[in-house]
This record gives C-alpha cells, structure tokens and sequence, in this order.
C-alpha cells in the first residue's frame, strides 16, 4: 500500500522540476532614451597628404681635433660630456723641440742682424772713400751687395723664427668652436701624429635634424620646405626647414639624406632620435573632431543621426590625427551627421531630442 502513494509523490517532485526548468521569460526591451547633444555635418575638406620619416639631431659643426705635429700629449684638459667654448685651451702638446727652434731662429736672426749691421757700416765706408776718390765705383757696387745679401739674409731669417713660433703655438690645441666633448681618444702621454683625432667637438648651437627619405619620396621634399620634427625624449614638436637634399643616394638603402634646419634646438642635443613630417600633397577627405569618437565593445566608432533622429553607433577607420580633429578613411560619407560629444550613457539605438543648429 506504501508503494503507490510514494510513487504519486515521486511523480508530483518530477513535475514540479520540469516546471521550474522550463523556458525563461524575456526580458524587456530597453527603451532608448532621447540625448540633448550638438552634432557634426561632415563635409569633404582638402587635407595634407604627409610623409613622415624617422631620424637623429646631429651636429651642422663637427669637428675632429688633432695636431700638426708629431709630438707626445702633455695634458687633456677636457673630459667627454664637456661644454666647451672657442678658444678654450683643450690639449697641451710637449713643446721641448719647439722652443728649442725658436731659440736657435732667434740666436740666428741676431747673428743674420749684426752681420746686416756691419755690411751697412762697410757700404757707408766705402761711400765716402768714392766721394774722395780714394776707391773706384766697383768697390761700392761690391759692398751695396753685401749689404743687399745681409738683408735678404735677415728677412729669411725672420720669417725662419715665425715659422718656429707657429710650430710652437701649435703645441698648445684650442677649441675652433662653441660645443660638447664628444669622443676623446687620445690620452696624456700618448704619441701623437698629424691627422690622428685628439678628441671630437661638436657644436651644440649648429644642431640639425638629419633623415633619410626613400627614392619615391624624395623629389616631393625641396630646399626650403616646411615641415615638422617631433623630438621623443621632450615631447614636443619643432618648426623645421630643409636645408640640404644630398642628390646622392645609399645604394643599399635607397634612401637620401635630408638634412632640416630646427627653428629652435635650446632644448636639443646632438644624438636625440625623433620623427619628421613632410607635406608631399593634398587630398580629399573627411574629418571629425576626436570629441565626436566613441568606443563602443572595444571598436571605435561614431553614432550618425538617421531621418528619424535615431542614433545609429557605426564603426570607422581613422586616419592621421590633426590637432583636436580625426581623418576617417572608412566608414562615413560626407552629408552624413554625427554626434560631436559623445558621453557614455548614449547607446545604440537612442534618439536625438533635438539637433544643434
């Protein structure tokens, strides 16, 4: 008798479950809302068609320092890093032979000057003996020449000690330029020669920024164009001028060297790496300000206004970005109106309550 009825309660269990897993009921639809919002007609503007490219800020004004003799280094006075001015002394070569010849030019010139002394006082001598006939005129004629030839003999030897006080001048290196120690290879003590680097100068108030622009590039890019240089490590951007197109191109690369004049390089050091911007063109097409852009499930997008002021959210390609505006390169027409300010709480599918004028 038991069997029956716990067999009912089973059943009632069994049906009570089938019940509560059966179909949900949807939930309802969500009402759009109604946005009080400006909005944006787009129309077709004639936009810069920019080549940009990568580079470095050099020096216009680097300098390789090294002796005119051979000598050893006494002293380096300048370490790498360093800020130096024009005329600073920089190396201090061992000038030892070098004053020694300008001692013997100097005892020389005054041996060649006394010897010129006495050829003038013989010259005078034999001037006065001819007026009283006591020697003929080739007497005269022999001690003009003696005196000729000591004097020649003198200025020879003046320009002989010039000579030896410029070789000595040049024991002592100085800076040709305002600027910044950029290598120093040689050390005090070392055994120089003509034409080896003592150090390397660059001048940090001849800064350029040099770049290099591919073969199909480089006929648009001319002496005197304008363009923009972004530097990285400031953050900012620099007015710059093409100064020089080198015509010659790396074989390998196929690249040309520009080389662009910076409006203001206070900030800059040589070595910064950034990136220029040429203006090769124009072209046709469409821009929305960045107010106007929305991200909407990870996509970027904008809600055009339909006939009936709905708002319909619309995925875009996005070009080159200018100032507070956006080239859009796919996805909208010109005529079209889209929401200038976009806050979060629009959706798709929300209405315009009324439209800007």
């Amino acid at each position: 008798m038991k069997r029956p009825v716990l067999g009912a309660m089973l059943c009632s269990l069994l049906s009570a479950w089938l019940a509560a897993c059966g179909d949900p009921q949807p939930h309802p639809a969500r009402a759009p809302s109604e946005h009080d919002l400006p909005t944006f007609r787009l129309a077709t503007e004639r936009l810069a068609e920019n080549y940009q490219t990568v580079g470095t800020v050099v020096s216009d004004e680097r300098v390789e320092i090294s002796s005119r003799l051979p000598a050893y280094v006494r002293a380096i006075s300048v370490r790498e890093g360093e800020h130096i001015r024009r005329g600073q002394v920089l190396v201090q070569l061992d000038a030892r032979d070098q004053e020694a010849a300008v001692q013997q030019a100097q005892a020389q010139r005054a041996m060649r000057e006394a010897a010129l002394r006495d050829a003038e006082r013989t010259l005078a001598d034999t001037q006065t003996l001819l007026k009283r006939g006591l020697v003929a005129d080739a007497a005269r004629r022999k001690a003009q020449l003696e005196r000729d030839t000591a004097d020649q003999a003198l200025r020879d030897q003046d320009a002989a000690l010039g000579a030896a006080r410029a070789q000595l001048r040049y024991t002592e290196i100085v800076s040709p330029v305002n600027g910044v120690v950029a290598e120093r290879p040689a050390r005090a003590g070392d055994l120089v020669t003509p034409g080896r680097p003592l150090l390397v100068v660059e001048s940090d108030t001849a800064l350029l920024f040099e770049t290099a622009a591919a073969e199909s590039q480089v006929q648009h890019i001319a002496v005197g164009d304008v363009a923009q240089v972004s530097i990285d490590a400031t953050g900012k951007s620099y007015r710059a001028t093409v100064l020089r197109v080198v015509p010659s191109g790396d074989p390998v690369t196929r690249r040309f060297t520009v080389k662009l004049q910076l409006d203001d390089a206070t900030s800059l050091t040589p070595g910064l790496f950034g990136r220029s911007r040429f203006k090769i063109g124009e072209t046709d097409g469409l821009r929305v300000p960045d107010t106007a852009l929305a991200q909407r499930g990870g996509l970027t997008g904008v809600f055009v206004v339909s006939q009936n002021a709905r708002l319909d959210f619309r995925w875009v390609r996005t070009g080159r970005h200018d100032g507070a505006l956006t080239e859009i390169t796919a996805g909208l027409q010109a005529g079209e109106t889209v929401l200038a300010q976009v806050p979060e709480t629009v959706r798709d599918g929300d209405r315009l309550k009324r439209q800007s004028p």
